[in-house]
C-alpha cells in the first residue's frame, strides 16, 4: 500500500513540476517569438532609407501572400524607388502576358477607367484598389512622356494562353495594324477555351512571333511577347499528368520572359527590371525547406540568367487576415474568404517596434555574428507563405507558413507586424 502511495505522490509531483514549467515558459515567454531583439532598432530601416544596389539588373519582390494589401502597395513602393533612385522603367507581374498587355494599353490611355480595367483581367488577386492605384500612378508619371520613355507594365506567366489569344482578338477587332490579314484569319475564329484547337495553330503563332520580334519598333516586340506566350503555353507539360515538370517549366519560362523584357528595356536605355511574384517563385534556393540546387525556383533561374545581378526583396508578416480563394470553387461558385494567420516569424514580430508597424532589413547590414538578429537571419525560422487556395487540410496542417533560412533566400526583407486582406472589387 505504501508503494502505491509513493508512486501516486511521485506522479502528482511530476505533474506539478510540468505545469509549473509550462506556466513559467508562458509567463517569461522563453522560446517565444514574441520578444524584442537587442539591436533591431539600430539595424532596421524605414523604406525611405532602404537602398537597392545600383548594379542589380533584376529587382525581385517576394510576396508572402497574394491576399494582403500591404504586399500590393510594396509593388508600387519598389517600382517608385527604382524609377527615382535607380535605372528602371517597368514592373513585371506573375500575371499572364495577355492580361498584362491589356493593362499596359490602359495605363497609356488617358480615357481608360483603370478600376474597370483591373476587373477584366483574369486574376482576382489583382482586381483591387491597390493595383488600380499603381496603374494610376504609372499613368500620371507617363503623362508628358513619349511611349518609348514611359513606364511599362508586363506579365511573365505562361499559364494564360487563352487570355493572350483573347487580347489578340480584341486588338484585331479594334483595328490593330501590326497584325497581318493572314494572321487575323487564323486568330479570330479560335475558341480561346479550346486548347486542342489553338494548339493546332502552333506553327503559325511561332512564325508570327518571329516576324514581330524581327521588327525594329518597341510595340511590335511587345506584341511578339504576347504571341510567344501562346506558344509557351501550348508547349508546356500537362499539369494533370506531370505537375512537377509543369511547375519547373513554368518557373523557368517566367524567368526567360523576364530576360526578354530586360532586353527590350535595355534597347530603350534602362538597365533594371522589377519582377514581383509569390515568394515561392521569386526566392532563391529551391522550394524545399533546405536550400537545394536541383529544385530551382524562378528566382534561381533569374539569378543564373542575369549572371548573379538579381537582388531579391522578401516580405513577411507576423499576424493578420489573408484573403484566399476557397479551393475547388470556380465560375458561378467562385468564393474567397479571409483567414487569420500567425506566421511565428520572430523577425516580423519586431515590426511592432517600428513606426507604422513595418521596417526593412538589408541582410548586408547584419554583420555582427554574435547578435540575435544575425542568428535569426541565418537560421531556420518560420516565415509566412500562404498560397492562393484554402482547403480543410490547412485546419490540420499549417500550410500558411514555411521554414527556411532568410539569408539563403533573399537579400533583404520588408516586414509588417499586422496585415490586412485585399478586397477584390468585382469578385
Amino acid at each position: 500500500m505504501r508503494r502505491y502511495k509513493y508512486f501516486f505522490c511521485t506522479c502528482i509531483l511530476a505533474v506539478a513540476v510540468f505545469v509549473s514549467l509550462l506556466v513559467g515558459i508562458r509567463t517569461t515567454k522563453a522560446f517565444s517569438t514574441e520578444r524584442k531583439m537587442d539591436g533591431i532598432e539600430e539595424i532596421g530601416q524605414c523604406f525611405a532609407d532602404f537602398r537597392i544596389p545600383a548594379d542589380a539588373r533584376a529587382v525581385g519582390i517576394g510576396e508572402a501572400t497574394h491576399g494582403n494589401r500591404e504586399f500590393q502597395t510594396v509593388k508600387r513602393d519598389v517600382l517608385e524607388k527604382v524609377v527615382k533612385e535607380g535605372d528602371g522603367r517597368c514592373i513585371c507581374f506573375e500575371m499572364s502576358v495577355g492580361d498584362a498587355a491589356m493593362l499596359n494599353d490602359a495605363l497609356h490611355d488617358e480615357n481608360a477607367d483603370l478600376t474597370e480595367v483591373v476587373g477584366k483581367q483574369s486574376y482576382p488577386i489583382y482586381d483591387t484598389a491597390e493595383i488600380a492605384d499603381l496603374l494610376e500612378w504609372m499613368r500620371a508619371y507617363n503623362e508628358n512622356l513619349p511611349y518609348e520613355e514611359s513606364l511599362m507594365f508586363y506579365g511573365v506567366d505562361i499559364q494564360g494562353g487563352s487570355t493572350a489569344i483573347r487580347y489578340l482578338q480584341d486588338i484585331i477587332n479594334e483595328g490593330n495594324s501590326l497584325i497581318t490579314e493572314e494572321e487575323k484569319s487564323f486568330i479570330l475564329p479560335l475558341d480561346i477555351y479550346d486548347k486542342e484547337q489553338y494548339s493546332s495553330e502552333r506553327e503559325k503563332f511561332a512564325a508570327m512571333y518571329e516576324r514581330l520580334f524581327s521588327m525594329d519598333d518597341l510595340k511590335s516586340k511587345q506584341l511578339g511577347m504576347v504571341v510567344k506566350s501562346v506558344v509557351l503555353n501550348i508547349d508546356a507539360p500537362d499539369y494533370e499528368t506531370n505537375a512537377e515538370e509543369n511547375d519547373y517549366n513554368r518557373d523557368l519560362k517566367m524567368a526567360e520572359n523576364l530576360l526578354d523584357y530586360s532586353k527590350l528595356e535595355e534597347e530603350r536605355g534602362y538597365r533594371q527590371v522589377v519582377i514581383t511574384a509569390h515568394s515561392g517563385h521569386s526566392r532563391r534556393g529551391g522550394k524545399s525547406v533546405l536550400a537545394s540546387d536541383d529544385d530551382e525556383t524562378m528566382g534561381d533561374h533569374i539569378d543564373r540568367l542575369f549572371e548573379g545581378s538579381y537582388f531579391c526583396i522578401g516580405t513577411d508578416f507576423y499576424e493578420g487576415y489573408v484573403n484566399i480563394h476557397t479551393a475547388g470553387t470556380f465560375d458561378d461558385d467562385y468564393e474567397r474568404a479571409d483567414h487569420f494567420y500567425c506566421s511565428d516569424d520572430p523577425l516580423a514580430y519586431q515590426a511592432k517596434y517600428f513606426e507604422n508597424g513595418t521596417y526593412c532589413l538589408d541582410f548586408s547590414r547584419v554583420t555582427d555574428e554574435n547578435s540575435i538578429v544575425y542568428k535569426n537571419v541565418h537560421s531556420l525560422i518560420f516565415c509566412g507563405a500562404a498560397g492562393e487556395g484554402y482547403g480543410a487540410i490547412q485546419d490540420v496542417y499549417r500550410q500558411e507558413r514555411s521554414k527556411f533560412v532568410p539569408a539563403d533566400r533573399f537579400d533583404a526583407m520588408i516586414f509588417f507586424y499586422e496585415v490586412t486582406p485585399i478586397d477584390p472589387i468585382h469578385a
